[in-house]
């Protein structure tokens, strides 16, 4: 049985994403983001560490190093659910058909774990899906078109995230595009944790995301859709 999940972000806020090979083709410090985002942690829940193509070695390189210098700042581990379990992350977020391609005994690893658990949809259908006592949330998107990573998937738009909200047992994070101008957009279909890369990893637009939340009502001390 899994734990009861806590309630452990008010809304609206941040949830940055480190992607390594984001970082390196615009010359970007991981350790300086984190830093930047561990300052304004009142915004800022914990952090995902997504990484694509590096070898796990480098990964678990980095890992350790953010863990090392700021330990009191949960991270949340992409797709390396053994790794998640073995180093004792705070999270982990994993595909929705990656958890659905495990072993049955590799779901019942996760399942029983302690791990804050995370996946993504693309349409309310998959939303609809989820298991409310298995995920914490899902993230859902593209919500706008994005260059911060691949995707073959089309932006769903603000009516598509509406659409999902009919459907969802758990908390709702979008992603894709997402920046200050979109937050402001999307405040209207209620408070959310906003998932980005991009906007993220540049201080100026990273400035701007929290001059936006400042000026939103601070409507919630616990995730939306709970």
């Amino acid at each position: 049985m899994r734990k009861k999940r806590p309630e452990i972000w008010k809304s609206p806020a941040l949830y940055p994403i480190l992607d390594l090979e984001y970082c390196s083709k615009f010359q970007k410090n991981p350790r300086d983001l984190v830093n930047l985002w561990n300052a304004n942690k009142a915004w800022i829940p914990f952090y995902q560490l997504r990484a694509k193509k590096e070898e796990i070695s480098k990964v678990k390189e980095i890992y350790k190093s953010l863990i090392e210098e700021f330990s009191e700042f949960p991270l949340i581990l992409n797709d390396y659910w053994k790794e998640a379990l073995e180093w004792n992350c705070f999270g982990l977020h994993i595909g929705k058909e990656d958890y659905q391609a495990l072993h049955p005994k590799e779901k019942e690893l996760v399942r029983n774990s302690s791990l804050y658990l995370g996946t993504s949809c693309h349409t309310w259908e998959d939303v609809a899906s989820l298991e409310p006592e298995l995920w914490d949330y899902t993230g859902l998107g593209p919500i706008y078109s994005t260059d911060s990573k691949q995707t073959e998937d089309r932006p769903i738009g603000p009516n598509g995230l509406q659409d999902a909200l009919r459907y969802a047992k758990i908390p709702i994070v979008p992603i894709g595009g997402i920046g200050p101008k979109e937050i402001g957009e999307l405040s209207a279909y209620g408070p959310f944790l906003y998932s980005m890369i991009a906007g993220a990893s540049d201080e100026f637009k990273f400035q701007e995301v929290l001059t936006v939340f400042r000026e939103l009502p601070h409507l919630s001390s616990k995730p939306p859709n709970v």
